[in-house]
């Protein structure tokens, strides 16, 4: 499991879609969006852009 959350660790600490928001490493699981418009998920979750979204942030 350490090597699948180490493969989705990002390189830049910031989201490319919010700049000064900073990333979380401590989260849960995630879902992988490919096209926002046909998604159920998407809609689900107010997501509209295609992307990797982490599903639960653990705050400390």
């Amino acid at each position: 499991m350490k090597d699948d959350i180490e493969r989705v660790k990002p390189t830049n600490p910031e989201c490319p879609f919010c700049p000064g928001a900073h990333l979380s490493s401590d989260w849960q699981g995630y879902v992988v969006v490919l096209n926002p418009e046909r998604s159920e998920i998407s809609s689900i979750l107010n997501i509209e852009r295609a992307g990797n979204y982490a599903l639960k942030v653990n705050v400390r």
